[in-house]
This record gives C-alpha cells, structure tokens and sequence, in this order.
C-alpha cells in the first residue's frame, strides 16, 4: 500500500551489481536459449489426480498443437534440467512491519542452498522503485550475500516494473528451464504499465512467473471476498485485485501463485516451487508462425489419468516474424515509462518537487466517481451516515477495512463515516495548503460535516487537519489526528479548539496549511500560524483530502511544495 493502504513503499545493498556485471561463460554449452531462432520451449508440469507428479515418461508420449496444428518436438527433456532462476524480493515497509521480510529472506536462503553448480541466478529488489540487478551469477554465495544485506525501504508496490525488467533480464539465460520467483506481501499500485501489458510482455517470454502473496489472512479474505477485478484502497484509487492478477500472470506462464497464511506455509510455498522445477518436463520445438498477436498451444500427454499443466500460448511480435528469438527484447531497451497522471501537475523548482493541482483536468489522476470527482474546477466529496457502504481494501499489515474512523466527538455518539481521497507525488518534509468549503447535507439527526487536509499517507496511516462548524455557535473548529489504519479509530493530536481570528478566517471558504520539518508539524489557516506539535510515527507518504459526517466538503486549489534543505 505507495500497497494499503494505499499503498505500499519501500538500503540499498552495497553489493549490487550491474546486470551483466555476472554472466557466467558456460563452457561448450549444449545449448545457448538466446542463439535459437524461433524455437519456442515450453516447461510442463504432469500430475496425477492428487497432484502428485508423474515420472519417467517419454518423447513419444507427448504431443504439442500450435494453433491446433501438431508440431515436431525438437528437443524433450526429462526433468533435472538447469535452471536460469531470477528472485524477485518485495521490500516495501509492510515487509518490515510484521516480519514478512526476515521470513522471505530465510526461505530464499534455503531455496538457493539447494541449486546446484550448474544452475544460474540473478537477483532483483524492488518497491515503490525498481532496484538495479544482481546479474546472472552461478555462485549462490554472491545471491545469499545480496539477500542478507537487503533492508526494507519506503512503502510502495511497483511489482509489474519489477517482472517486466526481470523478463528482459532473462533474455541472458543459457538454460531452457526459466523461471521467475516473486515474492510480496502487496498489490501494485506503482507500475507505469497496465496488468494487460505485463501479460502481454509474459506471453512474448519463455519464462515461468511463480508469484507468493504473501498477505495477511485480513488482506487474502478481503482480496478473496470480491467478485471484481479491481479493488480500491483506503486512497479510493483503484487497483487491480492482486489474487486475480497473480493466477493470472502465473496461468499464462504455465506458473503457479501461492498465497501461504504464515511461516511455515511460506516455506511449503518455496519447497513447491523449487520441486516444481526439477520435475517438470521441457519440450521445445521450431515455429512456423504467422502473423502477430496470439497463438495458442496445447500439450496433451499419453497416460491415463495425467494432468497437463503448461503455458496457454506464446504472444508474437514483428521481431520475432522478422527471425529472430521471441521474447520481449523490443520493449526491453532504452524503454521511456508512460508517466503517471498526477505528473501533469508537478514541476521542479531549485531542484525540489512542486505539485499544484487545480482540478482543472479530470485526466489528472484523482478518483472520479459519484461521491468524489472533479467539478468546474473544483473537487468535490460527498459523505452520509445514510450513504451506500463501499468496501475499503488496505494493503497495510493486518489492517481490516478502513472505511470508517471516529476523528473525535462532534455532537454524535456513532462514530461518522468518513471519506479519504489521494493522489500525486510521495513527500517528506513540505508546505501543502488547500482552500474547503464545507455543506452540510442538512437534516433530521445528521452529524456536523468536518473535512480537511491528510498527510504523511502511506501504509501505516496517516495526519489530517480536519475542520467542523461549531454546534450553535456557528463558529469554526480545528483539530489534528492521527490514524493507523488497523485501528478503528483515530487519535487526537490536538483536540478540537476554536479556529483564531475566526472574524478574518471564519468564511465559508478555509484555507489549511501544513508545514512539516521532520518530527515537527505546523498548521496555519488563511497563512496565519496557530499551533505546532511534535510527532515521528509517519515521515512521509501521500497528501490528500478528507470528509466525514453528512453532507459535502468542495475542495480549491491543492499545492504541495517539497522542502529540500530543511535538515
């Protein structure tokens, strides 16, 4: 939660090393996967009914159809090939926070003791960013001393980056069997590509992608629950659902995901996968094809009650009908990232990140929906004790879904729901202001309408300043929270007081203003500074907006200016 809530962010290890910086020279090679023009090898995983794999069957047994055509088998193997493996390790700061990243760093260790001279592996970290390569090396003690030296950094998921670069990467092995292993604990949020480019790119590759989701019980039951492809966060932003995406992936790889509850359940996860690859059976065999786009294959086995577990087919594009090896090799250099659309509004200015949105373009990557969306240069959202429940999905440690806090007392005793909108750049120390107006929905029993300004979001939780009209008085009220997102309810900072000068700052627009220096947190309304406090749970995150109780909050004119040198 950039995974959730929201999002998910993430030492860089001193040993990295550039991605060829360790390619093995094999000596007299029987086969060089990158020299063979159109032979397409195909990994197939045969079990019995209780999934128990089916040994010691030959050539003649199989058969492959390409589009429906039978194809003359090249080459076959009977398992115990070498391996090209690539390990892909997720160190967003969700990782950290329950122990997930110790666990898969005790796992890899294990798996890597158990590859043999002959295989070959490379290493790949990545969060929010997508860290540089430990290249293909054949001496487990340079991925082991890359692992252990690995520490989490900021929260974020960019795992669809992270599997795109590795397929490039793999276009290096010297083995036929090539696999991915991906481990995380997130959905992405991050990536600039789409899951239907990422499936696309995994199609066009020979490669095996094992993807270990690694949630809490919390998050699986919640990501199992929904019958949608996408699910949204504490953000309201949208993300794909990550058990569909990482079947999916994994299906169209002839892979398989695992999604282990605990520890141990981690451990059978990897034990699997690294069976898997031992016993599987490699057919490869020259294409004739024709035409891009994609091509369907089919592998059937003769043997009474076998299962047949294999990639669905192979995605071709002009380089491939031009000779050469498929693969996704045109989109693997020199590749310039689709931006993301809150970068529309951010400029630098001495160096220093500055996002202005004036919600002027809807294009510009804010929720847009019915109860939060653009409008005439404004950005409105909508509240109610009487509103629609949506289901908030979180990609934070052991979180239930947050979508209701109590942000204190306001003349009610049931706690109002509230309603959290974010977007644009990650920040640490920063001005941000934004202008509200405040309209309440009016009404027999309704609760005082309170909205305001969230920083420092990220997967742990995050800071607002919310304002409230005063009950009678019709004056305006301020206070500060604090929330963690497994927690039900919010923390008091500073407890609701009067807003000063309220005959120069009481109408019906309010202008908020945060300034953060590390620990220390200033507010001030309309630039008029009126209290400062110190905290260090959240350091950075995401900057947003806010509303809860009945009614409605329109919002004017976000700006968020990143501080440089204040340290």
């Amino acid at each position: 939660m950039h995974r959730v809530v929201v999002i998910l962010v993430l030492l860089m290890i001193g040993a990295v090393l550039p991605l060829d910086a360790q390619q093995p020279e094999a000596a007299t090679p029987e086969f060089a996967f990158h020299t063979q023009v159109n032979l397409l090898s195909v990994a197939v995983r045969v079990t019995d009914r209780k999934d128990n794999e089916i040994h010691g069957l030959t050539a003649n047994q199989f058969s492959l159809y390409e589009d429906s055509v039978l194809q003359k088998i090249s080459f076959f193997d009977a398992e115990d090939e070498p391996v090209s493996l690539g390990i892909l390790l997720d160190l967003s700061g969700s990782m950290e926070a329950t122990g997930k990243l110790d666990h898969a760093k005790d796992v890899l260790t294990r798996l890597i003791s158990t590859m043999r001279p002959e295989d070959e592996m490379f290493y790949l970290r990545f969060h929010r960013e997508v860290d540089k390569i430990v290249g293909f090396t054949n001496d487990p003690h340079q991925i082991l001393r890359a692992i252990s030296t690995t520490g989490p950094t900021k929260d974020g998921t960019s795992l669809y980056d992270a599997v795109a670069k590795a397929l490039c990467a793999m276009r290096s092995a010297h083995h036929r069997r090539q696999a991915l292993l991906v481990v995380t604990d997130g959905a992405d949020q991050h990536s600039h590509r789409s899951l239907e480019e990422l499936i696309s790119l995994v199609q066009a590759s020979q490669v095996q992608v094992f993807i270990i989701g690694y949630f809490s019980k919390e998050e699986y039951d919640l990501y199992r629950s929904s019958r949608d492809s996408k699910v949204a966060l504490v953000t309201n932003q949208e993300i794909d659902n990550p058990l569909l995406a990482f079947k999916q992936l994994a299906r169209e790889s002839g892979a398989e995901s695992f999604f282990p509850p605990s520890p141990a359940k981690l451990q059978q996860a990897v034990d699997a996968l690294a069976h898997q690859l031992r016993t599987q059976y490699t057919l490869a065999y020259y294409t004739k094809l024709k035409g891009s786009g994609f091509h369907r294959i089919e592998v059937k086995v003769a043997h009474s009650g076998a299962r047949v577990r294999a990639r669905r087919g192979f995605e071709v594009d002009e380089r491939t009908m031009a000779g050469g090896p498929p693969g996704p090799s045109a989109r693997c250099k020199q590749e310039e990232l689709r931006p993301y659309p809150y970068e529309s509004k951010t400029t630098t200015r001495n160096g220093c990140t500055v996002y202005h949105e004036n919600f002027q373009n809807g294009a510009s990557g804010w929720p847009n929906k019915e109860r939060f969306h653009y409008r005439a240069g404004t950005y409105e959202i909508r509240s109610g004790m009487r509103a629609a429940r949506e289901q908030y999905f979180s990609s934070s440690p052991n979180a239930p879904p947050p979508s209701e806090f109590s942000a204190g007392d306001i003349d009610s005793s049931a706690p109002p729901r509230g309603t959290l909108v974010a977007n644009g750049p990650w920040f640490d120390d920063f001005n941000a202001s934004v202008s509200v107006e405040m309209k309440p929905g009016g009404g027999a029993g309704d609760v005082a309408t309170a909205a305001g300004l969230v920083f420092r979001l990220n997967d742990r939780g995050y800071y607002a300043v919310i304002l409230s009209k005063s009950v009678g008085s019709g004056g305006v009220q301020y206070k500060l929270i604090k929330k963690f997102h497994p927690e039900s309810a919010a923390r008091d900072l500073l407890p609701w007081a009067p807003m000063p000068l309220s005959d120069l700052i009481g109408g019906r627009q309010n202008k908020i203003s945060v300034q953060c220096r590390g620990k220390v947190i200033k507010i001030l309304f309309s630039g008029n500074s009126v209290t400062k406090i110190e905290d260090s749970d959240f350091a950075e995150g995401l900057v947003g907006m806010i509303l809860y109780g009945d009614g409605r909050a329109v919002f004017r004119d976000l700006l968020v200016e990143e501080v440089c040198d204040s340290r």
